[in-house]
């Protein structure tokens, strides 16, 4: 959606655009919705709302700091998640890959 909206905001902008053109645009932007334009009687034309025009997009990833409590909340969740991995399969497969490895090397060494 936001990348649809800056497209339209660099391709449009505040020009008018005709029924044609519409159309063509929501053919091409699936995610094209009906309320980011408006209508103009008087000119016979449709235009961006000033919403959409006014859109800024925010930032991919919120930097901002966490105060400790929150910081411990995450922690805590990690751990919690990290309570579901099945460590005895997990201790397993990587045994037999050192295992495999040590053979290997053990092999082409003799060979």
């Amino acid at each position: 959606m936001e990348k649809t909206i800056r497209h339209l905001q660099r391709t449009i902008g505040e020009r008018a655009i005709s029924s044609a053109e519409l159309e063509k645009l929501k053919g091409s932007h699936e995610d094209f919705r009906a309320d980011w334009i408006e209508w103009d009687e008087e000119h016979d034309s449709y235009y961006l709302t000033p919403e959409i025009l006014d859109h800024k997009a925010r930032p991919k990833e919120d930097f901002e700091a966490l105060g400790l409590g929150e910081l411990e909340e995450r922690i805590v969740d990690v751990l919690e998640q990290g309570k579901s991995v099945k460590w005895g399969k997990l201790a397993l497969a990587m045994w037999l890959f050192f295992l495999f490895i040590v053979v290997y090397t053990v092999v082409e060494t003799i060979l």
